[in-house]
């Protein structure tokens, strides 16, 4: 009697530079090579249209003429600054994409151990509400109301094209996968033995590489923010790149990382900012409102977990 061998698939990968960062695409069943290429395209395309750094970005265009009236935007821009709003609401301004001009007065990771004054920051303060937005759908048209106002789509670019990562590999057939868009994760399907994926929570205080615990998911997405990946200390306080919109200044908690995990990327990437001004505490009606939930790291290493992930989440201490 022949036995019939069992298929293997080809795992197909993709390791590339955009959105500032190391992005990699990983499938393990399903799929072709247009798949990962045509992945790869929509990234680019994002990236073009809405860095921060890109002179003839939607963005910057959009910085250069604040205060002057609408510009035109490409959909993708429009769509995505419009839900950037949308989530400044739900989050009550924790979450706010005007943030720009408090980043580079602050500086962190390229100013040294600069502070700026209290008089300084109130200044900046004047150009950071995320209402001073405006929209013309007719025309896809964006308005920053005053000059000296910016954007910083950082905190939920990565997210957005992850998403668009997803939906263009499962329009394509792929069944199992793995994105890691620069700590964007989403995985899709299970792995191809049929288990969860094991996704590792990385010690914030340690090499990359060393977990504090392992996370058990399919279908979801899992982005982590930390006060560890810029920062400073001086006179014994710690001073990092995640800033509070509504004070002007670095988040001042026992926090050191917050991790989303839900079903949409640009949701998690979001959250992220927005848990970690929150804290644990004060953070439960957010996560109902966008169906999250969330690993909190404290100073100490001890973890908090949101209700839904005690039967899924591994701690290794």
């Amino acid at each position: 009697m022949l036995l019939k061998r069992k298929k293997v698939e080809k795992v197909m990968e993709k390791t590339f530079l955009a959105l500032g960062t190391i992005n990699h695409i990983k499938i393990f069943a399903g799929g072709n090579e247009n798949a990962v290429e045509n992945a790869v395209i929509r990234v680019m395309e994002i990236d073009d249209r809405m860095s921060a750094f890109k002179s003839e970005s939607d963005i910057s265009i959009l910085t250069r003429n604040a205060g002057l009236g609408f510009e035109k935007m490409h959909r993708d821009t429009f769509e995505l600054i419009q839900k950037a709003v949308e989530f400044g609401d739900l989050s009550n301004g924790t979450f706010d994409i005007t943030i720009r001009p408090l980043v580079e007065l602050w500086g962190i990771g390229k100013k040294g151990n600069f502070i700026p004054t209290d008089s300084e920051i109130q200044e900046v303060l004047k150009l950071v509400h995320y209402k001073d937005i405006a929209f013309d759908k007719k025309t896809w048209s964006i308005a920053l109301k005053n000059s000296g106002q910016a954007l910083d789509l950082g905190g939920i670019a990565k997210g957005y094209a992850a998403d668009e990562v997803k939906r263009i590999l499962i329009k394509n057939g792929v069944k199992s996968a793995l994105i890691n868009l620069g700590g964007n994760v989403i995985t899709i399907g299970k792995r191809t033995d049929g288990l969860p994926w094991q996704i590792g929570i990385q010690n914030p205080l340690a090499p990359t590489g060393q977990y504090l615990g392992i996370l058990s998911t399919e279908n979801q997405t899992i982005v982590t923010s930390g006060s560890n990946e810029q920062f400073f200390i001086k006179d014994g306080t710690r001073y990092h790149h995640i800033l509070d919109p509504r004070t002007g200044k670095p988040t001042q908690s026992s926090l050191l990382s917050v991790t989303a995990i839900c079903a949409c990327s640009m949701d998690a990437d979001a959250l992220t900012t927005a848990l970690f001004v929150l804290g644990p505490e004060k953070s439960t009606s957010l996560l109902n409102k966008v169906k999250a939930e969330a690993i909190f790291v404290n100073n100490d290493l001890s973890i908090v977990l949101s209700p839904g992930l005690t039967s899924l989440y591994k701690c290794f201490k």
